[in-house]
């Protein structure tokens, strides 16, 4: 049930849940939480589907990355969706593992939404992931055509697990690679209480995210010199960047109230209309339980550039109670007793650099996470205009007679400086997280454009912190994307050093 994945939010059982180091002005209780189960956070995310702007993926090559420019990731793209909505880019994939469906309620809200944004002088989107689309349109969700979820587990893992050369262990954790010299040999994990050794007959591949990649390979003797001899780890390779260069989606909800006919949604997640959509979901595989993205996205661009967004709004008729200082967590939430509508709205395209470290040797400590927030000024600038934008929106005459006053952050925050204030203290993680593993060629980076770690062999990393810069959009899509490039270029290097190898013999 794709809504059901609310109920888990932050369960121990379902999330990593990762403390934040503390910062002025924000909530001293932050922690950011990544799926645990097969899929990864693919399994219990908000299922947004965007697949980013070409030009994110044209800087990665500019940056030295051959092989990761638009075309390619496109093609990857291309390979993997299954989109066949009317109004599809000519760009999107058909008969592809990952079903991409459009949110199914079109409402009077939502059509009014797009007719704000219109009169913004924003086109209406038949398909969000138009390339370098700014505009207003409905949401894609990766929710199949019969309202079930498809994650990564779902669409490539389950599939796959049939084969007889591929083995699925769960209820274990990774402690360390091990290393021959410079080439890693085994990893050791942990199972019911015992340490087990496993040899690697090619390679590791390592695929624990961006808090956890940069987390296993200090603690496998790769990292910072001196924060490994701290914490008495023998070095294998010194890397400094290996934690650093992390970039995050600040994200940050205004809500309104609903006035007039409409009703919104926040009674439908309330007391007995809860029951009966669950009961729906389950007889009928419909109503407000078959999805949980919310049914607008607005790519916007607060400097007015038409191919540049750098605001992503989602927004859906429900609003939250909230508790001043503290931050709204789906799954402890609860839905306003008055209709509402929000518009939760995530920064692109932020400049500020947060880092990953480990606090010891022990695996079983998180690691220590320093978000950030807003430490460039321009972001502080950005992050403001984001808000004014938004503000801007839902103040046109489409929406008159649909939406009310503000309720949060609320009208009498009106300075750039207020608007700051409110803005580092309510902002929260959107869990799109990149760059701890950063890809490239330089003395900031950790794998090449092969996904290889440098100066060691027989290791890469594929996820999310390679991508040496953020996502213009969530990072679910992308990570798919990445990962169906990687396995080419592990096939292509597999079959070149057999070709080596064959060659050598004769």
């Amino acid at each position: 049930m794709p809504r059901g994945g609310v109920k888990f939010w932050n369960s121990p059982r379902y999330f990593w849940i990762f403390p934040i180091e503390p910062e002025p002005g924000r909530p001293k209780d932050e922690t950011w939480a990544y799926g645990k189960g097969l899929g990864g956070s693919s399994a219990l995310n908000g299922t947004m589907y965007l697949r980013g702007e070409p030009g994110d993926y044209d800087s990665w090559q500019a940056q030295g990355n051959e092989g990761w420019n638009w075309n390619e990731i496109e093609r990857c793209f291309k390979e993997l969706e299954d989109f066949q909505a009317p109004g599809a880019h000519p760009s999107r994939g058909k008969g592809g593992p990952v079903q991409i469906t459009v949110v199914p309620e079109k409402t009077l809200i939502s059509e009014a939404v797009i007719a704000a944004g219109e009169q913004m002088g924003l086109p209406r989107l038949e398909d969000v992931n138009a390339p370098s689309a700014v505009g207003v349109g409905y949401t894609q969700t990766t929710v199949d055509g019969s309202r079930r979820r498809v994650s990564g587990y779902t669409a490539f893992l389950k599939p796959a697990m049939v084969r007889k050369n591929f083995t699925v262990m769960t209820g274990v954790r990774v402690n360390r690679i091990l290393f021959e010299g410079t080439r890693a040999r085994s990893v050791s994990y942990s199972s019911r209480g015992s340490e087990i050794t496993v040899n690697a007959c090619k390679e590791v591949i390592v695929c624990a995210g961006v808090l956890q990649s940069p987390k296993l390979l200090q603690l496998s003797g790769i990292g910072p010199r001196e924060l490994l001899y701290v914490h008495n780890i023998p070095l294998v390779h010194d890397l400094p960047a290996v934690g650093q260069n992390m970039t995050e989606h600040p994200m940050f909800s205004l809500s309104f109230r609903l006035k007039g006919g409409p009703v919104g949604m926040n009674r439908e997640f309330r007391g007995w209309r809860l029951l009966k959509n669950v009961l729906q979901y389950f007889v009928l595989r419909s109503g407000v339980m078959s999805y949980t993205a919310p049914e607008i996205t607005a790519l916007l661009s607060t400097s007015g550039e038409a191919a540049a967004p750098d605001v992503h709004a989602a927004i859906a008729p429900f609003s939250f109670e909230r508790t001043p200082g503290k931050l709204v967590e789906p799954g402890r939430a609860r839905t306003e007793d008055k209709p509402g509508i929000t518009v939760t709205s995530f920064f692109l395209r932020p400049r500020s650099r947060g880092s990953v470290s480990i606090r010891s040797a022990d695996v079983n400590d998180a690691p220590r996470i320093q978000a950030n927030w807003l430490t460039d000024e321009r972001d502080c600038r950005d992050v403001v205009a984001m808000i004014k934008l938004i503000r801007r929106l839902m103040n046109q005459p489409a929406l008159k007679n649909y939406v009310g006053e503000e309720t949060a952050p609320g009208t009498h925050i009106e300075t750039d400086e207020q608007l700051l204030e409110a803005a580092r203290g309510s902002l929260s993680s959107g869990l799109h997280g990149t760059g701890t593993c950063r890809m490239g060629n330089d003395a900031n980076s950790v794998v090449d454009a092969r996904l290889r770690v440098h100066g060691v062999s027989g290791l890469r990393v594929v996820d999310c912190s390679v991508m040496p810069t953020c996502i213009s959009g969530n990072t679910n899509g992308p990570a798919m994307a990445v990962a169906l490039r990687a396995s080419e270029l592990i096939l292509q290097d597999r079959d070149r050093d057999v070709a080596l190898k064959t060659a050598t013999t004769i």
